[in-house]
């Protein structure tokens, strides 16, 4: 998002941001604000390319986000303000929703921008290992069933606002949920065999009853057979993600959204519905 001049000059001064400074954060505190309060990873290096400072490190955010994430983060570091501030003055308030006021009407295409690095700090990689490896122990049928519930809580573990299994006429969904604005249907198996083509083009029925928009996920434990990858074919509207891939992820402690955004490219730059982990780790920076 392009800033004008004048909003940084206010930035600044309603934020006693000129000297580098960002109000009374310290570098800890700065980072827990923006973890817990935005899930930003304001220390993530794509936000230092103007300097390490606090004030600069955020500046460099706003910039880079869209219209409306800029919006909500200086929402929340004006409520911050005035928790930490009683000599907020008329002025300082004039000049704060002149600055809302100023992005508000910026033009679509200055507006636009990237979705803000998010941070996954506290997440217990160990825990969802330890419980992936225990379902592998239960008998079939509850097996099935406790992977779904595993990954729903997978999916709340990285803010991915999950939604369990629901059934459409005629149709049952294992799940969905949300990354980056966007929204997935998801198909789960843990079957002793690997995915047939069947299993996908029936997955691929189900999403092409859906918004032309509507992405799926195929989450298989024991993979996709190599056979029926090439039967299913390329530039279908599926990503598919094994057990293995997963369990690699989580024990390389990177974050599941990493995992899908790498494959998600993957699939555009190739039309291939599935990438194994080992062929995308160098797009996998945790």
């Amino acid at each position: 998002m392009k800033f004008k001049h004048r909003d940084l000059i206010i930035f600044n001064r309603i934020f006693n941001a000129e000297g580098g400074y960002l109000l009374d954060f310290s570098d800890r505190t700065i980072t827990l604000f923006f973890d817990e309060e935005l899930n930003i990873d304001i220390d993530d290096e794509q936000y230092k390319e103007d300097g390490t400072s606090k004030a600069k490190r955020v500046r460099c955010l706003l910039k880079k986000v869209d219209a409306d994430t800029a919006l909500h983060i200086l929402d929340k570091l004006w409520l911050y303000r005035v928790s930490i501030d009683l000599s907020i003055t008329n002025q300082d308030l004039a000049e704060y929703h002149t600055l809302i006021e100023s992005i508000k009407a910026l033009d679509e295409n200055l507006s636009a921008g990237l979705p803000p690095k998010k941070s996954f700090t506290g997440v217990d990689y160990t825990q969802l290992i330890s419980e992936m490896d225990r379902i592998k122990l239960l008998a079939p049928h509850p097996r099935g069933y406790e992977f779904e519930l595993w990954l729903n809580e997978l999916f709340r573990v990285f803010n991915m606002a999950p939604k369990g299994s629901f059934r459409n006429t005629g149709e049952q969904i294992d799940g969905s949920f949300r990354m980056d604005g966007a929204y997935y249907l998801m198909e789960a198996k843990w079957h002793s065999k690997e995915t047939p083509a069947s299993d996908l083009h029936a997955f691929q029925g189900k999403l092409n009853g859906k918004a032309s928009w509507t992405r799926g996920v195929f989450i298989s434990w024991q993979g996709f057979s190599s056979d029926g990858l090439t039967a299913f074919g390329n530039g279908n509207r599926i990503v598919c993600i094994s057990g293995k891939d997963i369990h690699q992820c989580l024990k390389s402690k990177i974050p599941f959204p990493v995992l899908l955004e790498a494959k998600l490219r993957k699939a555009s730059e190739t039309g291939r519905c599935y990438v194994a982990y080992e062929d995308i780790k160098s797009l996998l920076i945790p």
